[in-house]
């Protein structure tokens, strides 16, 4: 499932790598979901797919921009950040490079130093930790992968889906063929301007 799912997140987000000015692959506060949403807006069927489930959402490319903006509002958007680290981790190519790449996830996000570090267990920070003192493999961050997946299924995306952004978006979407409207103005209403 994560394989077909990893192979759609690529696809989909390489717009995202076209553009000089989103930097969503760096935790940089440089990225916007203003610059994005002025030149794309998703499609009424889109938007109500992101409510079948993570999966849904996370291979889509503007459901990702959002997904992320609301991850951001909650002071928790380094679950995606590394969710998504490892998915390109999983493609260097050759193998042999991986080590120096592992390296710099695991201290960003997996080490008990780590500035933003994501909530996995003990257990799976340890054979992580073991895992790549060993050796540098795609599915060495399969385990952390997997919990903070699990946890933003749990908690983030429930949210997501009960926030009042998904329910602008949601209907937005409705009456997009009556008027249309950007996800920028949803996000952010004339009147906060």
């Amino acid at each position: 499932l994560f394989h077909f799912l990893a192979d759609d997140v690529w696809r989909s987000l390489s717009f995202l790598r076209r553009r000089k000015n989103c930097t969503l692959f760096h935790g940089s506060s440089v990225f916007s979901v203003t610059t994005v949403c002025l030149f794309f807006r998703p499609s009424p069927r889109e938007v109500l797919k992101w409510a079948e489930s993570l999966e849904a959402l996370l291979t889509n490319q503007y459901g990702l921009v959002v997904f992320r903006h609301f991850l951001r509002s909650e002071f928790s958007e380094e679950n995606l950040d590394f969710w998504l680290a490892v998915e390109r981790f999983k493609r260097i190519r050759p193998l042999s490079k991986m080590a120096a790449r592992a390296t710099k996830i695991y201290e960003e996000f997996i080490s008990t130093n780590a500035v933003r570090q994501v909530n996995v267990d003990s257990s799976v920070r340890e054979w992580t930790n073991h895992s790549l003192r060993l050796y540098a493999h795609p599915t060495s961050f399969n385990l952390a992968q997997d919990q903070i997946f699990g946890l933003m299924e749990t908690e983030s995306y429930p949210r997501f889906l009960r926030s009042r952004l998904f329910a602008r978006l949601s209907a937005a979407s409705l009456l997009s063929s009556e008027k249309q409207q950007t996800i920028k103005d949803i996000i952010y209403p004339s009147a906060l301007w």
